[in-house]
């Protein structure tokens, strides 16, 4: 049985009747309440023209994250690349890395996070054009850092990241086997999404490993896997609390992605719901007595190659979240 290192991914949910500063405050709290209790890493999202979550600013509010923690790496999960310049991307993390030496990493994405007339908005150059990105962002850090000054004749050449110093670690994101093989071809620490590409991980983490090549940012490969994952003391706890989270997966099979519905609320969309689709919904998660839900996991882990797991969490009250990641990590630490 595989015991993976274990992370936290929080998009900053928001659950009808709250706003973005209870979105917030609430992710500020996890934070503070897990720092030093076995977690590496927290990471934060990036979603636009979503009503279900208040981070759109990842950057912004992992500068907050690093005052409020000592011992926890804090990240992006991600920075969704084609809606920026790779310049100022480079400058954002090169900042907080002076912020908070040692502690902040950049986790690139190749989407959006958003709809297509949301990415119009956003007046990024586009997807089409995010390995050329990628490559600018990667010789700026390397140039910020001291460790590979852009050579004379590099289309960049005289311009300069600021602060100069110590850059973030950095990471992809993936969804599916083409964009983990990249990660692997630039050398880079790969994050796969189980809830956006349930059942991808074991192939996109194999072509990941086949497609590695060291660099200065990894000099072996490491793949994490982000997962929904909710434990309580017994399982129909645990059922109960994901209500909310069912219910939500139910409207984003639609296409609605509506806030989060209290649990009383949820209970009445989850009894309309067909069998197959309720099924679908209930799937996409690890939910749970504490123990199995750490055995599971320790399988899955086992099972796709995943050195780690970076942990999703839904519940309507911050003292159940908490909880949950609590008994994971205690269940995981007594395998």
């Amino acid at each position: 049985m595989t015991r993976p290192i274990l992370s936290i991914l929080d998009p900053s949910p928001m659950f009808e009747g709250q706003t973005a500063g209870d979105a917030f405050a609430n992710t500020l709290a996890l934070a503070e309440a897990l720092d030093g209790r076995g977690w590496r890493a927290m990471w934060v999202q990036e979603h636009h023209n979503a009503r279900s979550f208040a981070s759109a600013a990842p950057e912004i509010l992992i500068a907050a994250l690093t005052q409020r923690t000592k011992a926890l790496k804090i990240g992006s999960g991600g920075v969704m690349l084609p809606n920026y310049s790779p310049l100022k991307v480079a400058e954002q993390f090169c900042a907080l890395e002076a912020l908070a030496p040692g502690r902040v990493e950049l986790g690139i994405g190749r989407a959006t996070g958003a709809d297509p007339r949301a990415s119009a908005a956003l007046l990024g150059p586009g997807a089409q054009a995010f390995p050329t990105m990628m490559q600018m962002l990667l010789d700026w850090l390397l140039d910020a850092s001291g460790e590979v000054p852009l050579p004379e004749g590099h289309r960049a050449a005289g311009i300069h990241v600021g602060p100069r110093g110590a850059r973030p670690d950095v990471w992809m994101l993936s969804s599916s086997a083409q964009s983990a093989a990249f990660a692997g071809a630039m050398g880079l620490k790969l994050a796969f999404a189980d809830f956006l590409a349930p059942g991808g991980a074991g192939a996109a983490i194999a072509a990941y490993r086949a497609a590695f090549r060291p660099s200065r940012f990894a000099e072996t490969p490491h793949a994490a896997v982000g997962l929904v994952a909710l434990a309580a003391e017994t399982d129909e706890a645990a059922g109960q609390l994901a209500k909310p989270a069912i219910a939500w997966n139910l409207a984003r099979a639609t296409g609605d992605f509506r806030a989060f519905l209290p649990s009383a609320e949820a209970d009445a969309v989850i009894a309309a719901a067909l069998p197959e689709a309720l099924a679908a919904a209930e799937g996409r998660g690890v939910i749970g007595e504490a123990g199995d839900v750490a055995r599971r996991l320790a399988d899955y882990a086992g099972e796709h190659s995943a050195d780690e797991l970076f942990i999703l969490t839904l519940a309507e009250w911050i003292g159940d979240k908490i909880r949950s990641y609590e008994l994971i990590a205690e269940a995981m630490a007594a395998l």
